[in-house]
Parts: C-alpha cells; structure tokens; sequence
C-alpha cells in the first residue's frame, strides 16, 4: 500500500518537476533552407564640434580661431538574402542582393574668419555593389567563406571587405535562458552590428576639384569610425517571449559601452590633391571614436533569425592630426586636435518574402 501510494504521488509530482528544471528559452541562429530576408539598415549620427586646437611650426596660431561645426551622416543598406543550404549551424551557402546602399552626409561650419563666415557641404555615398548579387559559400578545409558575384559581374576588390553576418547571432546567449537572465556579450561580436555587412563600398561622389572642404567628405563613415582595436563592455537582458506587432519573437536588451580606434593617414593623404600648389606629408590622422548605447532586439525564436533591432545612445569622436605642408615656398608644420560630441542611431527591419 505505502508502496502503491509513492509511486501515485511520484506520478503527480513528476509535471511539476519537469516545469520547474525547464532549461528556458533557446535562441539560436537555425533558418531553414530556402528562407528569403530582406533586411533594411539605417545608421544615423549628428555630431557637433565641442573642442578644437591647432598649432604651427609647434605655436599657437596668431589669430583665435572661433567655429562652430555640426556634421551629419545618414547610411542606408538594404540586402535581400536567399539561404540556399543550412547545416553546421551557419547558412552553408547564401546569396546577397544588394538593393540599396547610400550615404548622405553634410557639414556646417561657422568662422569668422572665412570667407561669408562659413560654410555648407552637403556629400552623397553611393557603392558599386548596389545592384549585384554575391554568393557567399562555406569552405569547412578554410573555415571561411568564399565570395563570388551570382549571375553579375563586378570589381573583385570590393567582395574582400563585405561580411555575411547581418543576423548579429554572437549577440546571443549560448544556452537556453529563462526572462531576467542576463550574459555578457564578447565586444568583437559588435562589428556586424556597427558595419552592417562589413565594408559595402560605399564612397562619397566625386565633387568638382576645389568644390567643397578637404578632408570633410565622407567623414563619419562607418568603415573610419570602426577600427581594428574595438574595446569596451557590452550586456544583455533576456525579458522573455512576447507578442509584438502580430507576432511572438523573444525580447533582448542590448548595453553597450565602447571605444575603438583607427589610423586615417590614408584617408588625409588623399585631400592633397584638393590644396592647389601645396605638396603634403600626413605624419598621422588618428581616430578615436566611442559609443554608450542601449536598445531591444527582437529575435524570431520559431524561425531561428533576427526579426528588429533598435539601438540609440551618445557618441564622441576624436581626431589627432600632424601634417607638414609645403606651398608658396613656405613650409609648416601643423598639428590639430579636434573633439565631437553627439547621438548615433542603428535600426533594423526584416521581413521574410
């Protein structure tokens, strides 16, 4: 009877032994074969100028310069994606079409001291991908992906800065977690998510030689901003599966906090040929930038791929210049030290075709 009777209340209690070890929620990078995404980006910065010196020949210049500057940068990105294949964990093969990419960017400056007492330069990016597809096929023996064009042709230089990951999966936790866990996220796994697809190739149009500021075009691109060294903290929160916009999708809180920096030399170097009659040696244009920002993903947990991202915070920029310029028989030696200040956006859309 004692026997009878454990073995009944063993059978009871067993479902609520099982709900109460329940692993949680897994969230996993896991779309079938055959899903087509279209993903649409838009990563917005305004910056105002907060500090500005500069030296010549190592003094201060003779007159005090006063400026005020503010400069915006608009990127959009939208791809389509086919996932041929899946195994392993990763989309074993996948095609990318590049619908839109472009950049718009523009710069106000205030001085005295110029003439009218300023100036306005508006700059638009467009990218030689826009308009072609790109397979992207896992090489197990490389442990990488091979990229090639699909059915288009184009520059082969441009395939070597593109990534695949838009799906921002490192994101994620790496076991099942139940509503208020919360795990750190490696920093380097932040790269997709601050350059959407790598270095898509975007550029600034060619402006007409003398039109505009040096050095000003493009600045606050994505491919500057974020260098090799990315450093910092990054966290998140698990709020759990909720029902948004007609659908279930698991809800992520997303911190970040970080700095990274980048050598521009190449990038001043070529504002040389803007300066008539002057020869010019970039010793060094170092870049740091930094982000504190927070926001929600949303991740589509029955079909296994992101569904929404939005991310806003505060963002400062500072740059270290030294050059030695050349012209009219004079020679000079500068230095410039500029800080910004101001707020970054990223926003992603998905929907499935």
């Amino acid at each position: 009877m004692n026997c009878t009777r454990t073995l009944v209340l063993a059978a009871l209690a067993a479902p609520l032994l099982c709900s109460t070890i329940a692993p949680g929620d897994t969230l996993a990078y896991r779309p079938a074969a055959g899903t087509k995404l279209s993903r649409s980006w838009v990563v917005k910065q305004d910056m105002t100028l907060d500090e500005m010196n500069m030296t010549m020949n190592g003094q201060p210049l003779p007159m005090d310069l006063q400026m005020d500057m503010d400069m915006t940068n608009e990127t959009k990105i939208d791809v389509s994606d086919t996932i041929v294949t899946f195994a392993d964990g990763r989309a074993s093969e996948l095609r990318r079409s590049f619908d839109g990419l472009g950049s718009s960017s523009s710069f106000n400056v205030e001085m005295p001291q110029m003439p009218e007492g300023g100036m306005e330069q508006s700059t638009t990016g467009t990218s030689k991908l826009q308009g072609k597809t790109v397979q992207f096929k896992w090489d197990a023996e490389k442990g990488e992906y091979v990229k090639a064009y699909h059915e288009s042709e184009g520059e082969a230089d441009l395939l070597e800065g593109i990534e695949l990951d838009m799906d921002l999966a490192g994101l994620l936790p790496k076991e099942a977690v139940e509503a208020g866990a919360t795990w750190d996220i490696d920093v380097k796994e932040l790269r997709p998510l601050l350059m959407p697809g790598g270095d898509v190739g975007i550029r600034p149009e060619e402006k007409e030689e003398g039109a505009g500021m040096p050095g000003m075009d493009g600045m606050g691109d994505l491919k500057d901003l974020v260098g090799d060294l990315l450093e910092g903290s990054a966290k998140a929160e698990y709020v759990g599966i909720q029902e948004i916009e007609g659908g279930k999708f698991a809800v992520i809180k997303i911190k970040i906090d970080i700095e990274s920096s980048n050598d521009l030399s190449d990038k001043i170097e070529e504002m040389a040929g803007a300066i008539a009659g002057a020869e010019m040696d970039v010793e060094h244009m170092d870049l740091e930038f930094a982000l504190e920002a927070e926001g929600t993903l949303l991740w589509d947990a029955a079909s296994g791929h992101i569904r929404k991202l939005d991310l806003t915070g505060k963002s400062t920029m500072k740059m270290d210049i030294g050059m030695s310029i050349d012209a009219q028989g004079q020679s000079m030696k500068i230095e410039q030290q500029m800080a910004m200040s101001g707020t970054m956006s990223i926003a992603l859309d998905v929907t499935r075709d």
